[in-house]
């Protein structure tokens, strides 16, 4: 009964016929419950805050919005590419904190054909995965909160890329394609969403909880940023093996690998975890998925400063920012990063991207969802079988 009101009132809003309306909600939002809310407020006492603290206070028409271009809004692009963020730039940001030289670069300015191909191979079945988990939790097959990856491929394109089977990977609630890029089965996979005892967690953890052992893949901590400190004590435990045996492990060059994204990234364990991989020159990659949100609150609305990639300065580590929608400049990036990690110590990589769907779907959807929401855009949003990326020149 809620649910049917809460779809009543959504519709009466327009959000029934309106896309871009759904993507941005903010104004229907307010239109539709300023009423409730003005009702709400009426009957309590509310002490007026001071002046000082009412000027200083930031408005909702002083935050920084990503659909301020009228032609991206009708679109219904949530964030727009940044600009002049090339290969041409990155490398000279490589240069400059990395301390790479311009031999070292040049062996980094192209990538092979196969190579892209297999890359795109990669974004492909993550997208078709992730689809396939979208249209089976809206048919009530998965239950629980899912977190699907659809216009972040190039991540998982740039783990199977760069990523060993022996290196250590710890990703976050969203991990379903790292995974997959990891070398985890898609059956286990997808037999742990629908609660099976064929599951990588025999169906007990769900879609934030991917674990195979067998791959080194620690995946889906549900608590924000939680996966850091462990993925720290991971890169510190490979120091300790190679301390324990000087001759047996004279060629490991594992790493550790950390998925977080640029709103969990403000979490103060972050600033734990860069101080110790600094001060013990661990082997850690820090790779921050920069999607412009944090589960549903646009990250500028609660970070002073998104760059994480320069967080890394205080302590010594050097840091990068790439575009996540360029693929060849992805994994361009990621292999120079990858190496200067195996061969010197942390580095930070953050790679920016616009999430193609809903952040989160929560976990009390009830299965008959798709009846009650036939015929309204929401619906179609939420079932969207989104475009597969596009094949490189």
């Amino acid at each position: 009964m809620r649910l049917s009101v809460s779809l009543a009132v959504l519709a009466s809003a327009g959000l029934a016929t309106t896309t871009t309306a759904f993507l941005n909600p903010s104004p229907l939002l307010s239109s539709t419950y300023s009423s409730t809310r003005s009702s709400r407020r009426s009957s309590l006492t509310m002490q007026a805050p001071p002046a000082a603290a009412t000027a200083a206070r930031v408005t909702a028409t002083d935050r920084p919005t990503y659909n301020e271009d009228p032609e991206a809004m009708a679109r219904g692009q949530m964030r727009p590419r940044p600009e002049g963020l090339n290969w041409d730039r990155v490398r000279g940001d490589l240069a400059s904190a990395f301390g790479l030289t311009e031999k070292e670069l040049a062996k980094y300015d192209s990538v092979k054909k196969e190579d892209l191909l297999k890359a795109y191979t990669m974004m492909e079945v993550s997208r078709q995965f992730e689809n396939a988990c979208n249209q089976a939790y809206m048919q009530g097959k998965i239950r629980g909160f899912m977190h699907l990856d659809n216009g972040q491929e190039s991540i998982p394109a740039l783990v199977a890329d760069t990523i060993r089977e022996g290196d250590i990977k710890h990703s976050y609630y969203r991990e379903h394609t790292h995974a997959l890029a990891s070398g985890v089965s898609a059956d286990r996979i997808m037999a742990e969403l629908f609660a099976k005892v064929d599951g990588t967690c025999k169906g007990a953890g769900g879609s934030m909880h991917i674990y195979d052992i067998s791959k080194n893949f620690q995946g889906g901590w549900a608590l924000v940023s939680e996966q850091l400190p462990y993925a720290v004590g991971a890169a510190r435990s490979i120091l300790l093996d190679r301390q324990l045996d000087p001759e047996g492990m004279k060629k490991d060059d594992r790493i550790t690998i950390v998925f977080i994204g640029e709103g969990g990234a403000q979490n103060g364990r972050m600033a734990e975890c860069l101080n110790a991989a600094a001060k013990e020159g661990l082997p850690i990659l820090f790779l921050v998925i920069d999607n412009g949100r944090a589960i549903n609150t646009f990250t500028p609305d609660v970070a002073q400063n998104s760059d994480v990639y320069k967080a890394g300065m205080h302590y010594g580590i050097p840091g990068v920012k790439v575009d996540g929608q360029n693929m060849a400049d992805t994994l361009k990036t990621g292999r120079a990063v990858v190496d200067y990690v195996r061969e010197k110590g942390p580095a930070i990589l953050q790679v920016r991207f616009f999430a193609l769907i809903l952040p989160s779907l929560p976990p009390f959807l009830p299965p008959s969802l798709p009846s009650l929401l036939h015929g309204h855009q929401i619906g179609k949003v939420l079932l969207l079988d989104l475009t597969p990326p596009s094949l490189p020149p």
